[in-house]
């Protein structure tokens, strides 16, 4: 698409060797598939966001890699009290840190997110249809080789 790469977004996602990259998208990049989405949390194994960085608390989604290769996927609910309220970029970032996140970015999606894990839905969206999510999804798929 004409716009991508121009808001000056990085994108991010991966090689063909599996490696997940965060870099502007600029036409000349080595991706076998990516997205475009903002802020990035973790940069080359240095997190590079802290606190709400203007995003406030809300319901988050991220992907991230491990320096040995395994993908990280998070999602967190938000705005529900007594549940979960969300979190900031910066807790988001300090997430996917935690858990050895060598590259990480938050993704588009939250409140709408939901995670499956062995075909149950193991997380709880806050916003439109709570058991399907959205209307026209798009997904992240994982599957064995």
């Amino acid at each position: 698409w004409d716009w991508v790469g121009q808001g000056g977004d990085k994108a991010v996602g991966f090689d063909w060797n599996d490696q997940l990259n965060i870099e502007i998208y600029d036409g000349n990049n080595d991706f076998r598939d990516a997205v475009e989405f903002k802020p990035v949390l973790v940069l080359d194994g240095e997190k590079v966001i802290s606190g709400s960085a203007g995003w406030g608390m809300q319901p988050r989604s991220a992907i991230g890699q491990t320096g040995d290769g395994q993908v990280l996927l998070l999602v967190v609910d938000g705005r529900q009290p007594g549940y979960s309220i969300g979190c900031t970029m910066g807790d988001l970032a300090d997430i996917m840190e935690r858990y050895g996140a060598e590259q990480a970015c938050n993704l588009d999606g939250g409140s709408s997110s939901i995670m499956y894990y062995n075909g149950r839905k193991i997380t709880r969206p806050s916003a439109g249809d709570k058991q399907n999510g959205r209307l026209l999804p798009n997904a992240f798929v994982v599957s064995p080789r």
